[in-house]
Formats: C-alpha cells, sequence, structure tokens
C-alpha cells in the first residue's frame, strides 16, 4: 500500500508540471490507482468509502455516506444529485482548515456546519407578539415604544416581493461563508428529500437555517470572479442571462444535464440564486456587462429569491455595483454571544476532528474578554476564526490585526510545510540560504501578483480569474533563478516541487481548474491584501509603487495592513511617515487613507521618532486640519457622505486616541469645547480668549417667542403655534464619546450627587433593568467598548436616561465651579418644545434644511448606507437654521419631557422606570418616512440601545 501511495505522489508531482492531454491522462492514471488504494484500504479494514457506479457520494469528506442511487433514475435527475453532492463536498469542509485533509491523524476535516454561527444584519425589526411575550422584562414599555431585534441574514434573503437582496460586508464580515453554509444546508436538505442522506450524521438540514421560511430551495452558487473571468462575457457588446447560464453550464461540467432542471425551478421560485463576490469583479467594461447579467436573471427569474455579496466600500465607490431593484443589508458585527458560542463550537469541532490543541475555549474567551483590541477583532468572523486558528495552534494571540494575520499565515504555511510522511518542505528543496522568511516573501509575490490582477487593464480582453498557471510558474522561475546556478532543470525541479506542495497542501493559495486550464485563488481576499502590502514594504521603489496605488480603493486595505506590519513588526516608522507625507497632498480619498495610516502609527510613537512631527506646525496637526476640512465641508462628488465619515473617524481617532485613554485622562477641564470634534482640536485652558471663543461657538443661541410644532410626518398634519418666552442655547452637537469620557474619568458613575433618585437605584447592583439579566452595577455606558459605536468622534450612544441626565448635572457643577457658567443657568436635557425650535426654526418647514427631501449628503439614514453612527458634523448640508448639527438622522436623542405630555414647556426633573420620555430625531438606520422635525417616540427611561444618545441645551435656572 505504501507504494502505491508513493506512486500516486509522483503522479501528482509530475501532474503539477504539465497541462493539456498529457494531464488528462495523467488525472485518469491518479483516479485509477485512488480507486485501487481505497479498494485496498476497505479489504484491510481501515474504513474509508468504495464508491461504485451504483454510488454517489453526499459529501466530499471523511464522514461521507454513499447512498444507492436507482439504476431507473432519468440522466438528467442523476446530474442534479451529482451536482448537489458536489457542492456539499465544496462548501462543507472548513476552507481556513483544509490543509489539514490528508493528514492521517485526524479522523476527519473539519465541518462549516459544526461552527457556523447565524449572521445578523445591522436592521432592526419588530418583534412579533409571540417574540416580545418570550422576553420577560423589568420595566413597562411605552405602546409608543417599539420593541426590536437584529433581521438576521437569512431573514433578510426572503424578504421583498421578489426577494433581491444586496448583502454588504467589511472584510472578513461573513459574506461568502454565510453563502456557503446556507448551499450546503439547502444542498443537503435537497439530498435528504432524495433518501440520500445519512441522518444520523447530518440530521436535519434546514433546521440549521433559524428562521429560513422559503424552505428547500435548490442552490444555485455563482462565484462572480470566476463569471467576469468568462470569455464570452468580455466578447460580449452587452450582457446577458444567455451568458450566465452559458457560463453556468461550463461550470457544471459532467453534470451540465443538470441545467435544465435548475433554470425550471429558478423559474418557479423553487431555487434560489447565490452570486458571490460582486466586489471582486473590477473593470468597468466587465462589471457593467456582469450587472446587465445579473439584473437580466433577476428580471426572468421573478419568483426566485437571488442574493448578491459585496464589500461595503466597493459598493459604495462605484455605482455600478448599485443594482436597481435590489434591498441593501449590512452584515453586523459578531455580538459577544455569537462569539461566545463560536468560540465554544471551534474547540468541540477541533476535538471531534482529532486535533492537538496547545489552547483551549476558555483561555480564548479569556483573552477576548479581557483584551478590548482583540474583542474589537473578533468582531469579523474572518478574524475570529484566525484568532482561533492561532490560539489552537500556539496557545496565545497576538494584539493587532496586521500581527494577527502575519501569525495565521505562518501557521498555515508551518502546516504546508510538514506534510505528515514527508521531510519539511524547506528540507526537500534542498537551499540552505532558503529559510520560512523566504516562503512567506515568495507567496507574498504571488499575493502582491494576484492582486494587481484584480483590476483588469482596459485594454485587455479577458481579466484572469485570480492567477493563471503560467502566471505562476513564471513568478516561481523568476524567484528560483538566483537558487539554481544557471541549470534550468534545477530551476525546474524547485518550481515543480513548489507548484505540488500547492496544489496538494497549500492553504493560502488554493489551485482550481477551469476551461481556461489551472488557476490559482487565495481562500479570502484579506489574506491577498496582506501578502500584497507585505510584498509592497520590500520593495525598492516602494514609495512610487505605493502612490501609484492610493487612489485605488481595493488597495487601501492592502496599504493599512502593510503600515501596520511596518510599525508593529518590523519597527519601521520613516517610510510610513513619508508615505502619509505625499498622501495628505493627494486627492481626498488618499487624505482620509494618510489619516488611517498615522492612526496605525501612533502619536506617541510619531513623537518618540520624531517630536518635530507632532509640533505646532508638524505632520500631525496638518492632518488633523486637513481631515478637519474633508469632514465638516467636504460634499459629493468629490468627497460623498461614505468619504467623510471615513475622515471624520480618522480625525476623531488622531485627535483623542481611544476613549479608554480619556477616560484616564486630566479632567480639569470637563466641557466638551475642550477638544470639540470637528470644530477645536487641542487642549485650551479655561479663562482664555480661545476658550471663550471655543465656548461661544459650541453653543447655538436661540432667541424666545414664536413657532410652529406637531408630528407633520404625515404631509396633512396641522402645525400648531406655542410660545417660548424665554431665550436658551442647543449644543451644535450630540454629546460625543469623548465628551462622555471625562464625565466618566471624573468619577461620574460613582457620585452619588450628579444621579436621580429613580437613577442612582438603576445603577446599582440589582437594579430595576430594562435589559434582562444586566444584574451587575453599571459603570459604563452599554456599547462603551463596542468598536461599531465607540470612536470619540461618534456621538455617544447605549446610554439610558438616566445616564444623560448625570452627565448633565456633572457638567453644570463643574461649569459653576469653573466660572464659565452663569449660576442663573443650567445644562440640562431640552424639552420637546425646545428640541423641535432648534429643529424647525420660526417657519413651518419639515426639515431642519429647509423644505428639500434628505438625501444622503444632508443626513444620516438608511439610504445613506454607512450603517451605524456617524461622526458629529459630517453632514454640512443638513445643518439646522440655528447652526445644529445632525438633528435628523444619526441619533434618537433623549429629551426631558414626558411622552404623554409632549405640548408641556417645564422640563423634567426625573422619571420612574414606568414613564417613559420622549426621544427626538431618528437615527441612521430610520426610513426616509420618519425623517421629519415633528417624528418622535416615547421610550423607557431604562432603555440605552445603540442609536439613543443626547445632546444638551444651556438655560436659564427660572425656566425649570
Amino acid at each position: 500500500m505504501n507504494d502505491l501511495a508513493a506512486k500516486i505522489a509522483q503522479l501528482e508531482a509530475l501532474r503539477a508540471t504539465i497541462d493539456g492531454a498529457a494531464a488528462e491522462s495523467l488525472d485518469d492514471a491518479i483516479r485509477a490507482l485512488r480507486a485501487q488504494q481505497a479498494t485496498q484500504r476497505m479489504e484491510a479494514g481501515e474504513g474509508g468509502l468504495l464508491i461504485n457506479p451504483t454510488q454517489t457520494v453526499v459529501h466530499g469528506d471523511q464522514h461521507n455516506y454513499a447512498a444507492p442511487l436507482d439504476p431507473s433514475i432519468p440522466r438528467q435527475e442523476r446530474a442534479l444529485i451529482d451536482y448537489l453532492s458536489a457542492l456539499q463536498g465544496e462548501c462543507g469542509p472548513l476552507q481556513l482548515m483544509r490543509i489539514d485533509a490528508s493528514e492521517s491523524r485526524h479522523r476527519r476535516s473539519m465541518r462549516l456546519e459544526q461552527v457556523y454561527i447565524g449572521l445578523h444584519t445591522t436592521t432592526q425589526v419588530e418583534l412579533t407578539e409571540d417574540e416580545a411575550a418570550q422576553q420577560p422584562r423589568a420595566a413597562r414599555r411605552s405602546p409608543s415604544e417599539r420593541q426590536t431585534r437584529p433581521l438576521t441574514a437569512l431573514e433578510a434573503v426572503a424578504r421583498g416581493k421578489p426577494p433581491r437582496l444586496m448583502l454588504l460586508g467589511a472584510p472578513g464580515s461573513g459574506k461568502s461563508t454565510f453563502v456557503n453554509h446556507l448551499v450546503l444546508c439547502l444542498a443537503g436538505a435537497a439530498l435528504t428529500e432524495r433518501g440520500l442522506g445519512d441522518p444520523q450524521v447530518d440530521g436535519d438540514w434546514l433546521d440549521r437555517l433559524d428562521r429560513w421560511r422559503p424552505g428547500a430551495l435548490l442552490p444555485v452558487r455563482v462565484i462572480l470572479r470566476d463569471f467576469a473571468a468568462f470569455p464570452p462575457l468580455a466578447e460580449s457588446k452587452h450582457g446577458s442571462l444567455a451568458l450566465l447560464l452559458d457560463f453556468l453550464r461550463q461550470s457544471l461540467g459532467p453534470n451540465a444535464e443538470a441545467l435544465d432542471r435548475l433554470r425550471a425551478e429558478l423559474t418557479n421560485g423553487h431555487a434560489i440564486l447565490l452570486l458571490d463576490g460582486l466586489d471582486e469583479v473590477v473593470g468597468e467594461t466587465v462589471l457593467a456587462r456582469l450587472v446587465e447579467s445579473i439584473a437580466d436573471a433577476a428580471r426572468t427569474y421573478a419568483r426566485a429569491p437571488v442574493v448578491v455579496t459585496c464589500r461595503v466600500l466597493d459598493y459604495q465607490a462605484n455605482p455600478l455595483r448599485q443594482i436597481r431593484g435590489f434591498v441593501v443589508e449590512t452584515l453586523a458585527p459578531l455580538t459577544d454571544e455569537q462569539i461566545d458560542h463560536f468560540v465554544g463550537a471551534w474547540y468541540d469541532e477541533l476535538a471531534a476532528s482529532g486535533r492537538e490543541m496547545l489552547g483551549n475555549a476558555e483561555a480564548l474567551r479569556g483573552a477576548i474578554a479581557s483584551r478590548t483590541e482583540l474583542r474589537s477583532l473578533a468582531e469579523l468572523p474572518l478574524l475570529l476564526t484566525m484568532m482561533a486558528v492561532v490560539h489552537a495552534g500556539k496557545g496565545r494571540l497576538p494584539d493587532a490585526r496586521a500581527l494577527l494575520y502575519d501569525e495565521c499565515i505562518e501557521l498555515l504555511l508551518l502546516r504546508w510545510r510538514q506534510d505528515p510522511g514527508q521531510p519539511d518542505m524547506l528540507e526537500r528543496l534542498d537551499l540552505p540560504q532558503f529559510r520560512a522568511s523566504d516562503l512567506l516573501a515568495l507567496m507574498a509575490r504571488l499575493g502582491f501578483a494576484a492582486h494587481e490582477a484584480a483590476e483588469r487593464d482596459p485594454e485587455q480582453a479577458v481579466r484572469p480569474a485570480d492567477l493563471r498557471r503560467e502566471q505562476v510558474r513564471s513568478l516561481l522561475e523568476e524567484a528560483f533563478t538566483p537558487y539554481s546556478a544557471g541549470d534550468p532543470l534545477r530551476r525546474d525541479e524547485l518550481v515543480s516541487l513548489v507548484l505540488h506542495a500547492i496544489a496538494m497542501r497549500n492553504g493560502l493559495l488554493l489551485k482550481q481548474s477551469g476551461e481556461q486550464g489551472e488557476s490559482y485563488a487565495f481562500p479570502h481576499r484579506t489574506f491577498q491584501e496582506f501578502l500584497a502590502g507585505y510584498h509592497l514594504k520590500g520593495q525598492r521603489d516602494y514609495r512610487r509603487l505605493c502612490l501609484e496605488r492610493s487612489p485605488k480603493a481595493h488597495w487601501h486595505e492592502a496599504l493599512a495592513l502593510m503600515v501596520g506590519y511596518q510599525v508593529l513588526a518590523d519597527r519601521e516608522l520613516e517610510k510610513p511617515l513619508d508615505l502619509v507625507e505625499k498622501l495628505l497632498a493627494r486627492s481626498r480619498t488618499e487624505q482620509a487613507l494618510a489619516g488611517e495610516l498615522l492612526v496605525l502609527i501612533g502619536r506617541e510613537r510619531a513623537a518618540n521618532y520624531d517630536a518635530a512631527l507632532v509640533g505646532k506646525d508638524g505632520l500631525w496637526p496638518r492632518a488633523r486640519t486637513t481631515l478637519l476640512r474633508l469632514a465638516a465641508t467636504g460634499r459629493a462628488p468629490e468627497a460623498p457622505a461614505t468619504l467623510r465619515v471615513r475622515a471624520g473617524l480618522a480625525l476623531g481617532l488622531l485627535c483623542y486616541g481611544s476613549v479608554e485613554a480619556l477616560c484616564r485622562a486630566d479632567t480639569r477641564i470637563p466641557l466638551p469645547d475642550r477638544r470639540l470634534p470637528l470644530a477645536v482640536v487641542g487642549v485650551i485652558d479655561p479663562g482664555s480668549a480661545a476658550w471663550r471663543q471655543a465656548l461661544d461657538a459650541y453653543w447655538c443661541p436661540i432667541a424666545p417667542g414664536p413657532f410652529w410644532y406637531g408630528d407633520d410626518t404625515q404631509k396633512s398634519a396641522r402645525l400648531q403655534q406655542v410660545t417660548l418666552p424665554y431665550a436658551y442655547k442647543v449644543a451644535r452637537y450630540p454629546v460625543t464619546n469623548a465628551d462622555f469620557a471625562r464625565f466618566v474619568a471624573a468619577g461620574g458613575y460613582a457620585e452619588r450627587r450628579w444621579w436621580t433618585e429613580n437613577g442612582w437605584a438603576y445603577i446599582q447592583p440589582g437594579g430595576t433593568r430594562y435589559y434582562e439579566g444586566e444584574s451587575e452595577r453599571i459603570e459604563l455606558p452599554r456599547l462603551w467598548s463596542d468598536a461599531r459605536y465607540n470612536n470619540p468622534a461618534q456621538p455617544v450612544v447605549g446610554v439610558s436616561w438616566y445616564e444623560a441626565a448625570a452627565y448633565c448635572a456633572w457638567l453644570t457643577e463643574h461649569g459653576h465651579r469653573q466660572g464659565w457658567l452663569p449660576a442663573a443657568e443650567e445644562i440640562r436635557l431640552p424639552t420637546s418644545l425646545e428640541w423641535e425650535r432648534a429643529a424647525r426654526h420660526t417657519d413651518r418647514r419639515r426639515y431642519p434644511w429647509g423644505t428639500d427631501e434628505p438625501t444622503p449628503e444632508r443626513a444620516n439614514y438608511d439610504k445613506t448606507d454607512i450603517d451605524t453612527t456617524s461622526p458629529v458634523g459630517c453632514f454640512p448640508a443638513g445643518v439646522a437654521e440655528c447652526g445644529a448639527h445632525d438633528l435628523l438622522g444619526n441619533i434618537w436623542e433623549w429629551t426631558t419631557t414626558l411622552w404623554e405630555e409632549i405640548e408641556l414647556p417645564i422640563p423634567r426633573k426625573e422619571f420612574t422606570q414606568s414613564e417613559t420620555p420622549a426621544i427626538r430625531g431618528n437615527a441612521y438606520h430610520s426610513e426616509m418616512e420618519r425623517m421629519f422635525c415633528g417624528a418622535r417616540l416615547g421610550f423607557n427611561p431604562g432603555n440605552g440601545v445603540d442609536y439613543r444618545g443626547f445632546r444638551v441645551v444651556c438655560s436659564p435656572r427660572s425656566s425649570g
């Protein structure tokens, strides 16, 4: 049997070096030898699976179940069964662990369905009566208060008539894994319906799809980068369904007879079309044709669900990807509960598959819980999976994204080199001067080439699908030429060895075959991006190469990973700082990138390297000024809302660092204007002229007198006039995380005098809480450590009414003590009428900016496609007449008015848990139909969800 294995290995090594008819003959010989090997194993009692013409494989894995096929089954049905079986074989094994499939010490490869966790979108949906009844709550909610939960990604697929979903996500957010898991389960359900599943192994596949209502649809999966490389698509003047079907027919290969059945089921709505990776299609011409094909398919198959996945930034950057008729949903970061579930399932599956582990589930959970930076990384499914791989293999975790990729790639390369039963690949290369670092550099060269290929030359007829075999071979020949001493045979031997290793064991670059021959793809684009950046950093003409690529959005992630590695692993600062200097003088997009790279470099590192960088005229203040200008005054099309938000987020981190650092900062100057986001940068001493100027800039004065108010959600609603007899000032911006951090640093949650009676009881251990299970003492806002919301320049969210009121009491006390707040004035939450007067001005306008309807340039709401809170002040076109920003969209804001007394002008000082203060303004996920000056809701005062924050007013004490 060992001789047979050796023969197979020899033929596979030879097969990796040839193409054409000779390769096909070798494939036949290898298959025959493998069948002989399987027979020998069966006869020797080693288990395994012997396949004969009356059997089909339901899973492509060691725990496959072979079910007998009735010879009378029609050929089309047999082709469909083989197609479904092949899908399960492709989607079932975990991609990151495929390199382990040939390791005999493992009982089986790791399975996707055993570790998969259902993903949420950023959309909130109202609870049904049954769901609400299953969620006991300590406090009564007002009838006006909607109880919500996240919409799941599976639910999003079935929404709409017909269902058309554009599923967006950040790099590594789980888009492709979601598609693969859905395909795996639907294929399993279809096979089980045909009596071809193993219930003891598979169970009920549809039960694995939580809240899935469409039933056992037949899955039709298309990898869009492969479709983009389909020659007829490039040669056609227009895209069409016919081209997509031709591509599917070619992709099905020997199972092409199943296509007619799949087309019929798509027509009658019994199949689902899943189109994965629109972001990986680059080049205007081929993208336009591909989108036309998708649109044609969506029109033709009007009864079938159609899902397209794409990265958020790629979707926002190119209108061609914004396909008409598709509902847009964005994958949400993982919650603590999801992370905890995955970690347990991962280690359970590791143990079940027979793998050795240096780490364990509790240690990984503890590391994520105790280290804020790891908790942030763990919110992305890919990074969480990589963390689990590294932790299980090494028993520890790095604390930065670039270093995490490096650790995971190092681990994958190590496993690749150490093929069981074979010497280490570095030994087999027999090159004393070729080390592990050279192997990483070699893979980085391939990653760079693959990322370069992602943007097709406009003159080129066909965009290559990742890397063609001849490209890989050419790059390897170039790399090994210096080691072969002019001997082409020796060079070819080295190249063949690496090609064979890539084909058989490399988890970073996966070999695939098609009509155009062999090609190689990275299992996830983020690996490719890290390696592309790793290659760039070592090039002699580093700066020129980076600046040639920085205008292109798909290079930004690679450049960020490159700089992160340079700073943290290489301890290199000169090159990254020089690159930032050049980027700041270029386009708006590159300026935002420059800010993000400076955040990675870090102010302290830069100051230690050269103090002048953070001095008056240094790089740091110049970057802040540039980002401030971009975020606060930019306009589309050069600086659309999404780009302004990028700049604002970078600015927040450059000005403040983290909110944790702010909580440890000096609190002598408690006013938010100390470093007002997007308005005042730097520390200002109270009493100085600059301080007074900043204070005046922070407040927007409101004159006494009459104004119109009312709920004008309906255009027919009648407004009423009321008079506020006193002047007051409203904050220009909502209270930010940076502002609230100073309250936390001052002991805000420990000082009884700043809290109302009900508020103090609310934060105590065992206090009456809105959320079941929250029994510990409250010491921070609920979402304080959530990376999605905790940028210093974002408005603070996750705060209850009690926390907002305590902040106001603290700020009032310090203002009186320091003398910048007159004794006759106080800082508090606005009444509902005060809020509406600031938003509506004195006329009947429906929006703070006037009568024109909301657009993504005026406010952050569902059509802006940001899907989280934006840094304050990023929508200058939506400023109110009084000068206040973000009064519509971004966050709902607490008021001091009882919901049932919405017209009462007197501010309430306290609310019980059974009362409902009004909130105003709408949030980032709100529909345009709710975006009016008069829109309002009532909420429990202890309810601090992700879209609840506040702004303050300064008013005479006599008014309250």
